[in-house]
């Protein structure tokens, strides 16, 4: 037995002097008692568990009851107090203990807060030493430590969110900011004022991906989800932005060779068989030096946790720079909170991308699978309803996207039909719903604008004062699409 082993047997070991400010504590509860004022300030930031006496628990739990069901009050009630606390039947907390308190009190509002940060602290720095501990007891016990990690994982994720206390903002602050968001725009005469697809007429109708949106774009299998995400964030990247993808369905290998395929216009079938020619193999060396100058980082880790995927992209965007996520797809996504109930998992997952780019601030893009429902309706288009699993998705999502191809569902489709494919806004809460049609072209796994013209506009977009001209492919805005928005 080593040493590590001989310590771990000790109960001694545990035997830790927690941190913790008793005297904070008092003058924080005292502060409560004195002006009923400073119970919403303290419980604006504090939680029962963030004291460290049982008593301290016990009479922050009660001054909250007590609160909220005297609101009509503004000070407090001895009498009623004490009459309170008699009913609880709790004979620590008695009339001497209560004045002491009181004398302890922090009267001055900056000193307050101050000494609540101090609690908030102390119960965070508690919190990481008991995982700490049950790290140490559990890692000794488990047979699966990949379970371990992910439970510890979690765990930290929850005292970082703890930590997590905005607050509100006056208004005068919040408009100067949104004022020079404004300002700065303008001055760019720019048509897109978040992250730019590539493709000029979604560009025109989202107006890019924003900051803090969770960006969902779904379909049926086999109506080029994986190809149009990839699409996009090649043509980020060629605007030299910074794109992580996490891909938990394709590995790293197929993801690449769907991108080669894309940007040298080879065939991918022939890619996937070696059938190249030699001038096909110089062009794919040609092609491979110019993919190497992009910042794309793809994280192909399988059966992800969203744990897991949090904390991979926090790196990525502290690391590498990246503006911008996407991940192919939600439901492969696994939930360790609500294990067993699917529907609660996706939503969790849902809850932590949202989360997560409002954290970030940046878009985060995830794909999603459409149940079966599309296919037992003769009008093939999706619909909201359609988002597999969960309700919570469309909440959570500031912009849901649906690709529908027509032509994959007739044996005859109209010569306008082939190769269309329909990126449906169904949902922009900063903007209109709408459709544009993209030409898709399998075999390259691509997505290009239709119309020429549109495509060489692309590259000089961003230098015209006044937009588009009238040639689009957007068909229709505002559309009814047959569901609640």
């Amino acid at each position: 037995m080593n040493n590590t082993d001989e310590l771990l047997n000790k109960n001694s070991f545990f035997d830790i002097d927690l941190p913790r400010d008793e005297a904070a504590e008092r003058s924080v509860l005292g502060a409560m008692l004195y002006d009923i004022e400073n119970i919403p300030i303290v419980a604006e930031v504090l939680k029962e568990d963030d004291f460290f006496e049982p008593i301290h628990k016990t009479l922050f739990k009660i001054l909250l009851e007590y609160y909220f069901e005297n609101a009509n009050l503004n000070t407090i009630d001895r009498v009623l107090l004490k009459d309170f606390i008699e009913k609880k039947k709790i004979i620590d907390i008695t009339e001497d203990f209560l004045e002491a308190l009181v004398l302890e009190a922090v009267t001055d509002i900056e000193i307050l807060q101050s000494v609540i940060k101090i609690i908030k602290e102390k119960a965070i720095q508690r919190a990481i030493i008991n995982l700490g501990i049950k790290i140490i007891r559990e890692t000794k016990q488990t047979q699966d430590s990949s379970i371990l990690i992910e439970t510890i994982q979690s765990e930290l994720i929850n005292i970082a969110s703890d930590n997590v206390n905005v607050g509100y903002f006056e208004l005068k602050d919040i408009l100067e900011d949104v004022i020079s968001i404004i300002e700065k725009f303008a001055h760019k005469k720019e048509l897109v004022t978040g992250v730019p697809t590539g493709f000029i007429d979604l560009d025109k109708l989202t107006t890019g991906f924003h900051e803090s949106d969770l960006v969902i774009i779904a379909a049926r299998p086999g109506m080029g989800k994986s190809s149009f995400m990839l699409s996009m964030m090649h043509n980020m990247a060629k605007k030299d932005i910074a794109v992580g993808i996490f891909s938990l369905e394709m590995s790293k290998e197929q993801l690449i060779m769907r991108l080669l395929s894309s940007a040298s216009k080879i065939d991918m079938q022939r890619l996937r068989t070696g059938m190249v020619t030699d001038e096909e193999i110089k062009l794919l060396n040609d092609t491979k030096e110019e993919l190497s100058k992009l910042r794309i980082y793809i994280d192909d880790s399988p059966a992800i946790t969203i744990s897991d995927l949090r904390i991979k992209a926090r790196k990525l965007v502290r690391e590498k720079g990246v503006k911008i996520i996407a991940i192919d797809y939600l439901q492969l996504i696994r939930s360790i909170r609500a294990k067993g109930n699917r529907q609660e998992e996706v939503a969790e997952v849902s809850r932590n991308l949202k989360a997560l780019a409002k954290e970030l601030k940046i878009p985060v893009i995830a794909l999603a699978q459409l149940s079966r429902q599309t296919e037992h309706r003769s009008d093939k288009r999706p619909q909201l309803s359609d988002l597999r699993e969960s309700g919570q998705i469309e909440q959570d999502a500031d912009l849901i996207i649906f690709l529908h191809r027509p032509e994959y569902y007739k044996k005859n489709p109209l010569p306008e039909e082939k190769g269309i494919v329909e990126v449906i806004i169904a949902k922009q809460r900063q903007g209109p719903t709408g459709i544009v049609r993209l030409a898709f072209i399998s075999d390259f796994a691509s997505f290009y604008q239709l119309s020429e013209k549109a495509a060489s506009l692309y590259s000089k977009y961003e230098e015209e004062e006044n937009g588009l001209t009238e040639d689009s492919d957007i068909v229709d805005t505002d559309i009814d699409l047959d569901v609640d928005f």
